[in-house]
């Protein structure tokens, strides 16, 4: 799939979750935000994933399984005063319930990165049908609606946080992020401030966002953090290399395909979760 072939609607999405990103950076990124009520929107950051990064072909060693990622923004009740960037990132918790439940109606098995990273490197199986679900940038509503629906499941998910706001109004807190991992969640890396890390020129810079927020939540959370997730979904030959560098085992970025390769785990394919229950099921059919 070529940026060309894009549907329409992600386009659509990009625009209007653009001018979103806009007015949080006239707002200050790090800013605290209000945790969101009825009536009072918060604003979201984060651009849908857009596929406009040059990825290496497959080979004839190289190894590929079809394997969805799919990454959650918001999951929390709608609100009049949403607007339409927050309206097409966001799943009420009935309709996130709903995804969760077809996955298991469906066949689904979700899975974790690393399940993926040992297919790759050690050969270890995968189950029928495995899917990856994940989370980005650490929004408290994600631990008050997602969470819970997670557990109800059985499912595990990786929750990618850009360190700066943890604690801030809005974001979740370092005793969220324990009560995730105690309940076998994984966190990941979104690095420290959440810039495009593509348009970074000072090398220490880019090295503090990307190995130091790795550092960091290692530091507070007493775990090994072995994923990244590029914030924007952009990366380059040098952020990549990075990352790698810094020790991480796999990275998430943009391009969607619906499958993973193995000479792609730093740069694997993720989509957008579909905002309703019925774009979901025309994106994974049951068969």
């Amino acid at each position: 799939m070529t940026p060309r072939a894009r549907p329409p609607l992600v386009l659509t999405i990009s625009a209007l979750a653009v001018l979103a990103g806009m007015l949080l950076v006239l707002q200050g990124r790090t800013a605290p935000a209000v945790r969101p009520s009825p009536g009072n929107e918060t604003l979201y950051a984060e651009l849908p994933i857009h596929a406009t990064q040059t990825v290496p072909p497959a080979t004839a060693s190289t190894t590929e399984v079809a394997l969805p990622i799919l990454v959650y923004h918001i999951v929390r009740p709608s609100y009049p005063s949403d607007s339409a960037a927050v309206r097409a990132l966001a799943q009420t918790p009935e309709v996130f319930d709903a995804q969760m439940q077809y996955l298991k109606d469906a066949g689904y098995h979700v899975v974790s990165f690393g399940a993926l990273e040992n297919y790759f490197r050690d050969g270890t199986p995968l189950p029928a049908k495995p899917v990856i679900i994940s989370f980005d940038d650490g929004w408290g509503d994600q631990f008050n609606y997602a969470f819970p629906i997670l557990e109800k499941y059985q499912y595990t998910a990786t929750f990618f946080v850009f360190t700066n706001p943890i604690g801030k109004g809005g974001f979740m807190t370092w005793d969220d992020l324990r009560t995730l991992v105690k309940a076998g969640m994984t966190i990941g890396s979104h690095s420290r401030s959440h810039p495009y890390l593509t348009k970074i020129t000072d090398p220490a810079v880019l090295w503090n966002e990307i190995d130091g927020s790795k550092k960091l939540l290692e530091q507070n959370l007493g775990i090994t953090v072995n994923e990244f997730a590029y914030p924007f979904g952009q990366y380059n030959a040098t952020t990549t290399a990075l990352v790698r560098q810094a020790g991480y085992r796999s990275a998430r970025g943009d391009f969607y395909t619906g499958k993973q390769f193995s000479n792609r785990l730093y740069m694997l394919s993720a989509l957008n979760a579909p905002t309703t229950l019925a774009q979901f099921e025309r994106r994974f059919p049951a068969q």
